[in-house]
């Protein structure tokens, strides 16, 4: 084992291990008292809350009974008195129309949605407003006058009406909503109903429907500790239909104030045993590991009696996300670990600053050592210490790495000048037996068929129509020969190497001017030649040899006019970005095959057909552009339909 390991393990046992197993139980007593007081907050939260809302309906029954209590309500009784006597007077819509007019007036006083009703002694509407707008009798009755809504057919009702304390208000459920509209079948709130007696004698009631934006604007506005949701639902086991019925709830976005055509119930989620646990106990705390649900939550609650007069309770819960709940001791753990880390990353530093005093001098040798058989020949030995000997190997380890790597880049540069000595002595043997051996008899040949020409038409004794083959069979010798001798002149150049002429000129004329000389060749395919440039090229030059440039990219352009198919476009892209020049060639033939990309440059290599080019015009053009420091790649399209020749030089 290493002296670092040592000294490491050693501290580690000793005081960073004590001290971070002494943080975590001092951060968990701490949290245990931290979640008692927080279920206390929260159940006192749920608590104001409550009570807030039970205040609110409150002061709704009060308006009810205010309401009842009006002179409007008083003069309006002898109407229905007459009405359950069948007995209508004259000044009937009169009286309809003051009270109407009354009602319309709470707009200011009661928020949100709401409806006022009067009934008669059968329970049917006489009077309806809802907010400022009141209701048109529209519905015929036996009586002689028209109701504002369907008369009702329900003798329970009635006798429901019938019984209610007098001078109370009471909460029922109308079935006027419900009739009215599918919407207001599952109201969150019950109706505030009050009887309406005239001497002493039971003539109707008056009632109060409110959807409850305001109790929406008290509970949207109630802070949520620890960010949790909050659910309400009600408990009515003498209305199956409205027992369990979620009334608010933040999860599922439901509203006090919002319609529902379906009723939704706490039954059918994963909270149902809330139900059975607010049996035994109207506050408390249920955690969500004891029924069906994947996250680790907390729910608070506490019951309320919204309806004093009702068999009805609503139960408050706050479901709590226990990570939210337990975040600021989290946050404290993980900077107990990170401090815990960072000091054991710490004295692992300093034991190991400590420790190579002793053995830093051999390590790094050794290092160096490693480092250079595997290939890293810049190692350096420090030779600054105060033992002579390592001092005097490292001195000696230098001085043997500087004797092998000019060993290395000697035999690298032989090994090179070989092959490329290799290479030029068997191309120019060549060259020189092709340009000794052949040049003479093809220009004895090329003067001969000129000589044969011109005797030929200047020949009186032979008709023109003789003439024509034999001066079509000359021409076609004297481009043969012409062919031959181009051949032997690109061998030749390319064993001579001849060194670049470097001056400045301009990059758009120079490509427009090379475009020139290669349109005579795309015209005979029917190819157009398109050439984009960017904007700041236009004044830019080149500093480089302009003449063997220009044999490239006039190279480059046949390739693609004799590539492309018959009437396409090739197109040359020319941009300068940072302080260099790209030169973009696209053509729109069939591409290279891929066995064939890594053979272009070779010598003598085409993939033209049998008489067409001698496969040295990338090798020739490679090595133009090598010497000018720039770059030439030759690749497919990525849509497969032709190749991309880039030129790359240095501006």
């Amino acid at each position: 084992m290493r002296i670092q390991t040592n000294i490491f393990l050693w501290g580690f046992l000793a005081f960073v291990l004590p001290l971070t197993a002494l943080a975590l139980i001092a951060t968990y007593y701490s949290q245990a008292n931290y979640l008692e007081d927080s279920r206390k907050n929260v159940s006192q939260h749920l608590a104001m809350l409550s009570s807030e809302i039970e205040r609110r309906l409150a002061a709704d029954r009060a308006l009810t009974y205010g309401i009842a209590q009006a002179p409007a309500i008083h003069e309006f009784l002898p109407v229905l008195d007459n009405i359950s006597q069948q007995n209508i007077s004259t000044d009937f819509e009169q009286k309809i129309d003051v009270v109407s007019r009354f009602f319309e007036g709470f707009q200011a006083i009661i928020p949100g949605n709401f409806f006022i009703r009067i009934l008669d002694s059968q329970g049917n509407t006489v009077v309806k407003v809802s907010k400022s707008q009141r209701s048109q009798p529209v519905y015929d009755s036996l009586q002689g006058f028209s109701y504002v809504e369907q008369e009702l057919d329900n003798p329970i009702f009635v006798t429901q009406l019938r019984e209610l304390p007098q001078d109370e208000v009471s909460t029922m459920i109308l079935p006027h909503n419900s009739a009215q509209s599918a919407l207001l079948s599952h109201l969150s709130l019950l109706d505030n109903v009050i009887p309406l007696y005239y001497q002493n004698k039971w003539v109707g009631a008056l009632s109060l429907t409110i959807l409850g934006e305001d109790i929406d604007k008290i509970l949207n506005h109630a802070i949520r500790p620890f960010g949790g949701s909050l659910l309400i639902v009600e408990t009515n086991p003498d209305i199956k239909s409205r027992h369990g019925l979620i009334l608010f709830d933040d999860t599922q976005k439901i509203r006090f104030a919002h319609a529902r055509p379906e009723a939704k119930y706490l039954q059918d989620t994963d909270y149902k045993p809330l139900l059975d646990h607010v049996q035994h106990s109207d506050t408390g705390i249920l955690s969500t590991t004891s029924i069906t649900i994947k996250t680790d939550n907390t729910l608070y609650f506490t019951e309320m009696t919204p309806y004093p007069s009702q068999f009805v309770n609503w139960i408050m819960a706050l479901n709590v996300s226990d990570a939210k709940l337990n975040q600021p001791y989290a946050k404290i753990r993980l900077t107990i670990w990170s401090i815990a880390g960072m000091t054991l990353l710490l004295g692992l530093i300093l034991t190991q600053i400590g420790a190579r005093r002793v053995t830093r001098a051999f390590s790094d040798l050794i290092l160096n050592f490693k480092n250079y058989a595997q290939g890293d020949h810049n190692q350096i030995a420090i030779t600054e210490h105060c033992v002579d000997e390592i001092k005097d190997l490292g001195k000696a380890f230098n001085e043997m790495t500087r004797t092998l790597n000019l060993a290395h880049k000697d035999r690298d540069k032989a090994q090179q000048m070989m092959l490329q000595s290799s290479k030029l002595a068997s191309i120019g043997q060549m060259a020189a037996g092709i340009g000794h051996e052949i040049n003479n008899p093809l220009n004895n040949i090329l003067s001969y068929a000129k000589l044969a020409i011109r005797n030929l038409e200047n020949n009186p004794k032979i008709t023109q129509q003789d003439k024509q083959p034999l001066l079509s069979d000359l021409q076609s010798l004297r481009e043969e020969t012409l062919r031959a001798s181009d051949i032997v002149k690109g061998i030749m150049n390319f064993a001579r190497q001849v060194p670049p002429h470097f001056t400045k000129f301009n990059i758009k004329d120079w490509l427009q001017s090379s475009i020139a000389l290669v349109q005579q060749a795309a015209s005979e395919k029917f190819i157009q030649l398109s050439l984009e440039c960017s904007p700041d090229l236009t004044e830019q030059q080149l500093k480089g040899d302009r003449n063997q440039l220009q044999q490239v990219l006039v190279n480059l352009l046949l390739n693609a006019i004799y590539a492309s198919k018959t009437d396409t476009t090739v197109h040359i892209h020319a941009n300068i970005s940072n302080t260099q020049i790209t030169i973009s060639i696209i053509d729109n033939g069939v591409g290279i095959k891929p066995e064939n990309l890594a053979l272009i440059f070779d010598p003598f290599f085409s993939t033209k057909g049998q008489g067409h080019g001698t496969g040295l015009g990338l090798s020739i053009s490679l090595g133009i552009i090598q010497d000018h420091q720039g770059e030439l790649k030759i690749s497919n399209r990525t849509d497969n339909n032709g190749v991309v020749a880039k030129i790359i030089l240095p501006l």
